[in-house]
């Protein structure tokens, strides 16, 4: 028999009059399978909106917010980290003020962003929190949102970074017939990677468990070998401006600082990833980002543990959480003395649940979809050569594919925005015009957070040369 939802409306109008609470008008009458509403509200801010609070299943918690001046459109918003609240990264790009209806999970569980003990011995929550929450909460929200405005969303995206970025392209993969337009920022879309790379900086970074108060590399040290990375490679794009244009062509040797072995080994973890007897088995770090707090302060290196119970690190956080929790189900579970070798095998499993690694995007495609990826160069959360090897096996399967599959590299960059790059983009009306005209960006233009101007990102391959001119004016740059 068919589960039809319980409804609890509370309509929050304290100090509203009766125009305001119209907002949520025939809201009450929903009636999906599996679905209880437990709170509507009435909202002024940031535009008059109507926001539904509900849960699917026995534990998917989502909301979805419905402005008063809809625009015809959708959009779902991603989740960071673990997840285990109630997120929405679309509300971050003024989703609202634009007049989309949008909506976010807490992806079926509810904990601290960086805790992963929820999963343990938790099969249903692990494949809730890999793309089954998202899934459901967007077909939902679908619903809702035609039933308040009695039209169905004329166009539906997906934006989200970090975790989000990996959720968008689960979308593009496991469902691609959900979304017309995907913005994926910084994916962690190979779990097993990222972890195993999460694990082998932190094996250096605090090599006993016990001993968590101070990392192996100090702030002082940190700020040496940035200084030194920018003394030798700053200056190759033709700026000396503290952002380097492409990492790559960065040669820089951490052998040649004068610091201990044990430190130069934690440096070279970093960049070099982590190995086996085979070779690497995940991919390491670009030069950038090794002196800034968020970067490799406060995710690789860290500052110690703060207080008790907390990780040292957003690495040693999320690393060893994914291990103990959801690779080996083993709350005791220690990276010392633990070894790389057979890694990918012994994490398969849960691989095939949260990682989105597939470069054949043929039936998103067809379907029309148009994938848009970001990521800072500079960001010491999730390295930006991972997400270059994925849309190169992308183009690889399909030439073709460039042309509704793009790559913005985002010079000094760091997790998602931030750092002495720029990185304010307006993604949302890119995404948007994109879809619309079927004309795919070559360029798209990120202005500094001081506002001091901005430049141009280039679509991958291609890259930004500077021609002379104000650093700050993206007509002194071109892209090729």
């Amino acid at each position: 028999m068919r589960r039809l939802c319980t409804c609890i409306i509370v309509i929050a109008t304290i100090g509203a009059s009766a125009s305001e609470s119209d907002v949520c008008a025939n809201i009450d009458d929903i009636a999906l399978p599996d679905l209880t509403v437990e709170e509507v509200e009435a909202l002024k801010e940031p535009v008059p909106h109507c926001k539904l609070t509900g849960r699917l299943g026995r534990e998917i918690g989502f909301s979805v917010w419905l402005p008063e001046n809809w625009n015809g459109k959708f959009v779902m918003g991603g989740g960071g980290g673990f997840v285990g609240s109630i997120q929405n990264q679309a509300l971050a790009l003024g989703a609202l003020q634009r007049g989309y209806a949008t909506a976010g999970t807490d992806t079926g569980h509810q904990a601290n962003g960086i805790d992963g003990s929820w999963a343990l011995h938790n099969l249903e929550r692990i494949v809730n929190y890999g793309h089954v929450a998202i899934h459901r909460v967007t077909e939902t929200a679908k619903h809702i949102t035609k039933s308040h405005y009695g039209e169905w969303p004329e166009r539906n995206y997906f934006a989200g970074c970090s975790n989000g970025g990996r959720q968008a392209m689960a979308f593009s993969q496991r469902y691609p017939s959900d979304f017309d337009g995907i913005i994926a920022g910084a994916p962690a879309f190979d779990f097993g990677g990222v972890a195993a790379a999460f694990v082998n900086v932190t094996q250096h970074m605090y090599p006993s468990m016990t001993e968590l108060s101070t990392p192996l590399l100090s702030s002082e040290d940190r700020s040496i070998l940035a200084n030194a990375v920018l003394a030798q490679c700053d200056a190759l794009d033709g700026l000396e401006d503290g952002i380097m244009n492409d990492p790559r062509e960065c040669e820089f040797e951490p052998g040649s600082l004068d610091l201990p072995p044990e430190k130069i080994a934690a440096i070279r973890a970093v960049y070099e990833g982590p190995q086996n007897a085979n070779g690497p088995v995940f991919h390491g770090w670009p030069f950038g980002g090794e002196d800034e707090d968020g970067g490799w302060g406060a995710w690789l290196a860290g500052v110690g543990q703060l207080a008790e119970g907390a990780p040292p690190s957003a690495a040693f956080g999320f690393g060893v959480d994914l291990m103990r929790y959801m690779v080996y189900h083993d709350p005791d579970w220690s990276y010392e003395g633990f070894t790389f070798d057979g890694y990918r095998e012994r994490v398969a499993a849960v691989e095939s649940v949260l990682s989105a690694k597939a470069p054949n995007l043929d039936e998103f495609r067809n379907a029309g979809g148009k994938l848009l990826f970001y990521h800072g160069w500079s960001d010491s959360a999730l390295s930006a050569l991972a997400t270059i090897e994925y849309v190169d096996a992308v183009y690889n399967h399909d030439s073709a594919a460039r042309d509704d599959v793009r790559l913005f590299l985002m010079p000094g960059v760091l997790h998602c925005a931030g750092g002495p790059g720029p990185w304010m983009v307006d993604y949302l009306d890119v995404i948007d015009r994109w879809v619309d005209t079927d004309l795919a960006p070559d360029e798209l233009t990120a202005a500094f957070a001081d506002e001091s101007g901005a430049r141009p990102l280039c679509a991958y391959p291609e890259k930004t040369h500077y021609i002379g001119g104000d650093d700050r004016a993206p007509s002194s740059f071109e892209c090729r």
